[in-house]
């Protein structure tokens, strides 16, 4: 077909099922011709079935990608039964011929489709693109690793190479003589690819297809019949609005647990795709056909939240904000799934570079995962907890919060520098007035890097209730926020939820009550520096962004993020009062 006005895309789904039989097979596009030197000439699409399907009941759906982020149709094509040829094994080769049958361009797609109308994989050259509608709307397709242009002889086309039995094993070669209808160059089948016995499928999916109100930050999950391979590409999250959202999950297994790097826009459609051609059993067999679970997110609402918080008094104001605040959801520390790496790695990115992370201390740029302490070289950051967890938190498990909270808490956690992390230790949060050492802070979204004392860390040893460590002035509100938060968050009762048993912590100016305990009350301080730099550095877009981010895990709020009125010496040095009085 002539080449269009606008510059287009080809895509090519593949599929690796059989539809009804019990003998199965991987089918897909072998061969493609797209675009030639004097004129388009014998375009082709080839489609081969390695147990030998009748390919009736397949079509392609040809996309046209002149908006890569919204293909749209533009011709359907029934494939032909096709014909038994023997390649090393024998198999099924259907094609489709024609002068004028593919768009030619960058970002042009097609869909191979099963007699079911489901789309096992959509593929594309020269760019990907997102289909809008049609049987792969909301799909992304996979770039193929070569293509043609208006310079390639006539006669040739696009061949898959190789030795194998599915997709898989072979690989996409540069233009060579065309072989539509016969086997390949240099390509060989040994077998059906998909073993024996029953096929896996999904069993279950959460959220399950057609759910609404899906949580903002949730882990997606996914159950199949038996043990499963999942391959590079296996899962993939695409949202209208925010895109492709890119997922973490384990290699192998019935459950498949899947953690989106990001949290979940609000109010969005989404789509989990699992592509059945990139699961495989111990019998080398995957699913008949892909799967696609489609769901809503919920809306962002945050209205409401603080009407039950009393002001009458400071000791009402302080009971009323613990009850808003308790008993919220808590996350693993490490882990496979959503734990507190993949919490703070979202609320603590680079507002200019969603790769990285900025570290609350040293205000550097880490590349995120790879430089976490104990994986990169070099500088790495880590877990920052501003309020020490020698003060307070108890190492036996179920008490005082481990596994869970106050340890995993993420409105006091922030990543660091992993040095910088070590020389704050456990000292209490105060002006260095003498003796200090100062850590630099490098210049990174429009703060830092300056050489003026206020853009940089102040410390001085010992650690303990001896030393102190001054924040630079970047971030003073910031940990001065997180810390408050925690004084008010746990009061030294019990999980509603669960039951687990929470220490009692508190803030003080008294340095000789900052001690390594595991008993409550623990103290940390010093509370008048805390809202001096409360004051002196008041809550930025930056941290109310962070309070969401947190909220949409956790369910709870830092409430002098949100009112930094509330904060005062008479709050946090407030008696517990005879009866909690809420709106």
């Amino acid at each position: 077909m002539t080449k269009r006005s606008i510059t287009g895309p080809l895509g090519v789904a593949l599929l690796a099922a059989l539809a009804s039989s019990p003998a199965t097979a991987a089918v897909f596009v072998n061969e493609l011709h797209y675009d030639n030197s004097n004129g388009d000439a014998n375009e082709g699409i080839e489609v081969v079935a390695t147990a030998g399907e009748d390919l009736s009941t397949y079509k392609v759906v040809l996309y046209n990608g002149a908006s890569p982020s919204a293909g749209v149709t533009y011709s359907t094509r029934n494939l032909p039964a096709g014909s038994a040829v023997n390649c090393g094994s024998t198999v099924t080769i259907a094609s489709l011929r024609s002068t004028n049958l593919i768009q030619n361009g960058g970002n042009d797609g097609i869909a191979l489709v099963d007699g079911n109308g489901q789309v096992v994989q959509f593929l594309s050259y020269e760019g990907a693109l997102t289909a809008s509608n049609g049987p792969a709307a909301g799909m992304s397709s996979t770039n193929l690793p070569v293509s043609e242009t208006n310079s390639t002889p006539e006669g040739t086309s696009l061949q898959l190479g190789g030795s194998g039995s599915a997709y898989a094993d072979f690989a996409w070669k540069t233009s060579a003589a065309q072989t539509f209808g016969q086997c390949n160059l240099n390509q060989s089948f040994n077998g059906t690819g998909t073993g024996t016995g029953m096929r896996p499928s999904v069993t279950s999916t959460l959220p399950a297809n057609g759910a609404s109100n899906v949580a903002v930050a949730t882990d997606l999950q996914v159950h199949f019949s038996e043990a499963v391979t999942a391959s590079n590409g296996a899962f993939a999250l695409q949202c209208t609005q925010a895109g492709a959202i890119p997922l973490s999950y384990p290699g192998s297994g019935t459950h498949f647990p899947l953690a989106p790097q990001n949290v979940l826009p609000a109010g969005d459609s989404c789509q989990l795709t699992v592509t059945a051609s990139r699961i495989t059993d111990v019998d080398g067999m995957t699913p008949a056909s892909n799967t696609s679970v489609s769901f809503t997110v919920a809306s962002a609402t945050t209205a409401g939240y603080w009407s039950k918080v009393n002001t009458s008094s400071p000791s009402q104001l302080r009971c009323s904000l613990h009850a808003t605040i308790k008993g919220h959801t808590s996350y693993p520390y490490s882990g496979t799934g959503t734990n507190t790496w993949t919490i703070l790695e979202v609320a603590d990115e680079d507002p200019n570079n969603p790769n990285n992370i900025l570290d609350i201390y040293r205000n550097r740029s880490y590349p995120k995962v790879s430089a976490r302490a104990g994986t990169g070289s070099g500088l790495t950051y880590n877990r920052e907890h501003t309020w020490p967890k020698s003060l307070g938190f108890s190492s036996a498990t179920g008490d005082k919060g481990l596994p869970y909270a106050p340890h995993t808490d993420a409105h006091m956690l922030y990543l660091s520098d992993t040095n910088f992390n070590s020389s704050r230790g456990n000292k209490p949060l105060a002006n260095c007035s003498s003796g200090c050492t100062a850590l630099a802070t490098e210049a990174n979204n429009g703060d830092g890097g300056g050489s003026a004392r206020g853009q940089k860390n102040w410390f001085v040893g010992p650690d303990g209730n001896a030393g102190s460590f001054e924040t630079w002035d970047g971030r003073k509100g910031d940990i001065a926020r997180a810390v408050m938060y925690m004084a008010i968050r746990y009061e030294g009762d019990p999980h509603p939820v669960t039951g687990q048993g929470e220490p009692d912590l508190e803030l003080t100016n008294d340095r000789s009550k900052i001690v390594l305990t595991s008993s409550s009350p623990a103290y940390m301080g010093l509370l008048s520096t805390l809202l001096q730099w409360h004051l002196a550095d008041p809550p930025t877009a930056r941290e109310r962004e962070r309070n969401e981010v947190v909220y949409s895990f956790q369910g709870n709020r830092n409430p002098f993020i949100d009112h930094p009125e509330w904060a005062s010496e008479s709050l946090f040095t407030s008696a517990k009062p005879a009866s909690c009085q809420l709106n």
